[in-house]
């Protein structure tokens, strides 16, 4: 089987799950410097499908090369986004706790709105918070996707234009 960009996407996002998923298990901090592997091997499959497309096709055409990022981007978010939405639906109780403790501190420090107005602001937050996450997951990863491709994809034009 011929490995294309899409599949080499597919696979980025499976080993970003994995990761994700073995840090949750190790309880690794979301703050911890560790969490910035997600992202090297995010970089990494960008690059790994733009080469290994100049060395099968010996094309340096910024627009087949960006192609190439792109389709591997577009893959591995579309795992990380399914990962994420599963892992919401999965973790509904996280969600409720993480909700009633933000309205535990509103209506401690909200001195504009009644116990009511926050209530009402706990559900919305409740109904739209899976939705937000993934819109932020979806837009982080496509915007860093599309700089490291945009990146990668300049450089080798660039350098196999001054060859």
């Amino acid at each position: 089987m011929k490995l294309n960009a899409t599949i080499k996407g597919l696979i980025t996002g499976l080993l970003m799950v994995a990761v994700a998923v073995a840090f949750y298990f190790n309880k690794i901090d979301e703050t911890s410097p560790l969490n910035y592997l997600g992202y090297v091997i995010f970089g990494l499959g960008i690059v790994w499908s733009i080469t290994s497309f100049v060395k099968q096709t010996r094309s340096t055409q910024f627009k087949d090369l960006f192609q190439q990022g792109f389709r591997c981007v577009l893959a591995a978010t579309l795992v990380l986004a399914l990962y994420t939405f599963i892992y919401f639906k999965l973790n509904e109780t996280e969600i409720d706790a993480v909700v009633q403790q933000a309205k535990q501190e509103r209506l401690r420090t909200a001195k504009d709105r009644t116990p009511a107005e926050i209530e009402t602001e706990a559900q919305q937050t409740r109904k739209y918070y899976i939705p937000f996450q993934l819109s932020i997951l979806v837009f982080s990863n496509l915007f860093t996707g599309v700089i490291v491709t945009m990146a990668t994809s300049g450089a080798l034009y660039l350098r196999n234009k001054n060859l």
